[in-house]
């Protein structure tokens, strides 16, 4: 079992968090956590990534995972 430490000095509260699935075609996607506003697009791995307006199901109860995938 691994523990996760959350260490915030900051008296703000932290900004909300969004799962992101990174899919691109036949390769299994990436899941990245992205705080704030979720963008149109995001940079990953040297690539730009657009958002779809698609989710995946999370499980648990949790919100859904917005999926991003290449931009063309």
């Amino acid at each position: 079992m691994s523990t996760f430490v959350r260490d915030n000095p900051s008296p703000d509260p932290e900004p909300d968090a969004h799962g992101v699935d990174l899919v691109d075609g036949d390769e299994p996607a990436v899941r990245i956590l992205v705080r704030g506003e979720l963008p149109e697009t995001l940079e990953h791995d040297g690539r730009t990534w657009a958002a779809t307006g698609e989710t995946h199901d999370p499980g648990d109860d949790g919100p859904p995972i917005a999926v991003f995938r290449p931009r063309s």
